[in-house]
């Protein structure tokens, strides 16, 4: 199982944001706190944390991060329709590595984004950067 948790001294929209995606992913939700990356065990793990006002997006296995983006926007807003229980991806890339973590679905789109539904009817929008 995949954990999702904020690098330390998040902020309560980093936190909100891993815990939407813990949510929507069936994932558990680590409140990192003291704790370093190499005691998160050897669960995959998705970290959010904040970088020169810009929030990254990074996969850690075994204390090493292996994967990561930047997030250009996000975008929390109240969800309309049912619940989606899927990560929807429209970057090939981002999609790739996604897609071992936990169920991603890859759309079309002319931006490079990732959608998933959260907590109290709530949808995450995250414009990455591509290529980043």
């Amino acid at each position: 199982m995949t954990v999702v948790t904020t690098s330390r001294k998040a902020a309560h929209e980093l936190r909100a944001l891993a815990r939407h995606l813990a949510f929507a992913t069936g994932a558990r939700y680590l409140p990192r706190g003291k704790t370093g990356l190499a005691a998160l065990g050897e669960e995959p793990a998705v970290i959010f944390s904040r970088e020169h006002g810009r929030v990254r997006f990074q996969v850690v296995e075994e204390g090493t991060i292996v994967f990561e983006i930047l997030v250009r926007k996000v975008t929390i807003s109240p969800r309309e329709g049912p619940i989606v229980r899927t990560l929807r991806v429209s970057d090939q890339s981002v999609y790739d590595v996604v897609k071992r973590y936990c169920e991603a679905e890859l759309v079309e789109a002319t931006e490079s984004f990732v959608v998933y539904d959260g907590q109290q009817k709530m949808r995450v929008v995250l414009e990455v950067e591509p290529d980043a």
